[in-house]
């Protein structure tokens, strides 16, 4: 079996489909609008490690305790003096938030620890897990449906968002990561997450993938300086194609505005130089898959955005671009 049906295989076998979400802007409260994902079997991911980070107070007392798992490189890819390896920020849909801390690995995340990925692509994947009745960003996917609304970027990020850039920081602080290769993703509720945390820390990013989310197409010029690749199903009934299409307009306007004002002979202004193409962003539509387009697209080969993700790296500073 080669690599791509190991992990197709492996996201089968874990999990059939998302949970769709819906918000209330009068309430806040996310609920399911279909049936729960499968759950794996117990020991399915007891190999992946676990990690928590703390948000606290302005007085240093606790406020909320978040835990994630960390996928792993083997030993022998950071063995050597100095080895880096990339770190691969995933986030999850509504439908794996809570506490069991290991609801978040069931897509994609989970399949990075088999042999077979990380012989492919040694790296570090951190899969926070975001408590149930919590959001990556404010999200009305109700309005957004029933009058064609984009999403909002809120100057102040949530705080399962403040938690997860915590702890970005901190494995970067105390793990073999290569900072030229920090890579951003997420699928449907975290698609909405990857636009927002983008926008919000553009200078740590050398690529991101959101899946079948949204984000403000106010925020463009501020993404349009990494790459990216925007995937989402074409006959999503959850959340509707249309957002994607808003942010791979928004950003590829943003993008050429920023190529045309650009001095002939000053720096480039992008933090990160994408390998395989001048587009941005890289954007993709898959058919008849309904809301489950992060399968597809988590794959290697044709397809798939997987080789485009890890091709990304950014320019050193202070390097000759």
């Amino acid at each position: 079996m080669n690599l791509r049906q190991d992990l197709l295989a492996a996201c089968a076998a874990l999990c059939a489909g998302c949970v769709a979400f819906a918000q209330s802007p009068s309430s806040g409260d996310a609920k399911r609008v279909d049936a729960p994902t499968p759950s794996a079997p117990a020991d399915a991911f007891a190999t992946i490690p676990a990690g928590e980070t703390v948000l606290r107070k302005s007085d240093g007392s606790v406020d909320a305790t978040y835990r994630y798992r960390l996928v792993e490189p083997a030993a022998a890819a950071i063995a050597d003096p100095g080895a880096r390896v990339p770190l691969v920020v995933f986030l999850h849909g509504s439908g794996e938030r809570g506490s069991d801390n290991r609801a978040q690995l069931i897509h994609f995340a989970g399949a990075c620890a088999s042999d077979a990925f990380q012989t492919k692509a040694p790296c570090y994947v951190l899969a926070m897990q975001c408590p149930a009745g919590e959001t990556w960003c404010p999200i009305d996917i109700k309005a957004m449906r029933d009058k064609g609304e984009t999403a909002k970027f809120a100057k102040e990020p949530t705080r399962a968002m403040r938690a997860l850039m915590q702890a970005i920081d901190e494995v970067m602080a105390t793990k073999a990561v290569d900072p030229t290769r920090v890579y951003l993703t997420g699928l449907s509720m975290g698609g909405f997450g990857a636009f927002d945390l983008a926008a919000r820390r553009p200078e740590l990013f050398a690529a991101v993938v959101p899946i079948c989310g949204g984000g403000d197409p106010t925020t463009a010029a501020i993404i349009a300086r990494i790459p990216s690749y925007i995937v989402h199903g074409t006959d999503d009934p959850v959340v509707p194609v249309a957002l994607s299409r808003t942010m791979r307009d928004a950003i590829a306007a943003a993008h050429a505005e920023l190529a045309d004002h650009k001095p002939a002979d000053a720096p480039d202004p992008t933090p990160t130089r994408p390998s395989n193409t001048t587009t941005n962003p890289m954007y993709r539509e898959y058919d008849k898959v309904g809301h489950d387009s992060w399968t597809p697209a988590y794959r290697f080969g044709d397809g798939g955005v997987l080789d485009w993700m890890f091709a990304q790296r950014k320019a050193a500073r202070g390097a000759a671009r």
